[in-house]
């Protein structure tokens, strides 16, 4: 991404949900608090505001987002919505238990810390995302109509900059507390000498700090793609300097995540997750294969 402006990307995944939640038939994928938090982040990131203001302006959103999608990846839209609600179900499992502390690397104008802080207030939420990403969300959370809890927020490239470090530099960070650590949508943007930096800081954390992230199939040697992705995403992802650097083979990961002292707990393909989350009706709509979401604990957990 550029330094000095927001992600694109982060704005594409916002825009994707607000698209599948005003959707005539996948909207019911979408759940109801998920639906108005992305609704109020897509009224303030979407030129102040004010775009959104008029059913015109809604249609148009709407249909630029649904031809993006067509000329890009088929079916991303969808996908994110489902891995983001597995998500959601592993930190709202692990927050029930011993885990009172959310971290999540790279929010881009994703919602959950949000909801999670209102709904879970015993709990400390933080988010860690690139300075000129996190000015455009905090400026929009300035004037939300809905409630945000208490989250807080620290900026940090970690491209130049270590997790333990940025964490450092965190007041509201208890490093006593277990912890668990979200990094959606991030890893295929870093190397590997980044991803086993990013690992061996979870490690380095509290006892019984956890890993949830995505992660894209490799595909063939140095192909990090999607499956279905047309050809002229590459070309935008190198125009916004987002292009993807980084994947594993599916069969690889296990013994990737053992060699940084990590063990798989779960794993989530997007075929998994359409078995397993969608509704019967929308069972067979088309969904972007190739970005798999995995939940590593630390070997020492057992």
């Amino acid at each position: 991404m550029k330094h000095d402006q927001a992600s694109r990307t982060a704005r594409l995944v916002s825009n994707g949900l607000y698209w599948v939640s005003q959707h005539a038939r996948l909207g019911v994928e979408v759940p109801e608090e998920m639906l108005r938090y992305t609704t109020e982040m897509t009224r303030r990131i979407e030129s102040g505001g004010r775009f959104l203001g008029t059913s015109i302006a809604r249609w148009l959103l709407l249909r630029k987002c649904g031809i993006v999608q067509a000329l890009s990846i088929p079916g991303l839209y969808l996908h994110q919505v489902l891995r983001k609600r597995y998500i959601e179900s592993v930190a709202r499992t692990a927050l029930a238990g011993d885990t009172k502390q959310l971290v999540v690397i790279g929010a881009g104008f994703d919602t959950l810390s949000l909801r999670l802080s209102v709904a879970l207030p015993e709990c400390r939420m933080i988010e860690i995302d690139h300075p000129a990403t996190q000015k455009a969300k905090t400026a929009a959370l300035g004037e939300f109509e809905l409630l945000t809890g208490s989250c807080h927020f620290l900026p940090a490239d970690l491209s130049t900059e270590s997790l333990a470090s940025a964490l450092a530099r965190c007041p509201a960070y208890d490093s006593h507390s277990a912890t668990l650590f979200i990094a959606e949508g991030l890893t295929m943007y870093l190397d590997e000498a980044n991803i086993r930096a990013l690992l061996e800081g979870v490690l380095s954390q509290a006892a019984g700090s956890e890993l949830v992230f995505t992660y894209m199939d490799e595909s063939s040697p140095g192909r990090f793609d999607f499956q279905n992705a047309r050809i002229v995403t590459s070309w935008w992802l190198a125009l916004c300097g987002e292009r993807f650097t980084w994947g594993v083979r599916e069969a690889e990961l296990p013994g990737f995540l053992e060699g940084s002292g990590f063990r798989l707990r779960e794993h989530r393909t997007p075929e998994q997750m359409r078995v397993a989350m969608l509704t019967e009706a929308n069972r067979n709509a088309v969904i972007a294969l190739g970005e798999n979401t995995a939940w590593a604990t630390p070997v020492s957990l057992g």
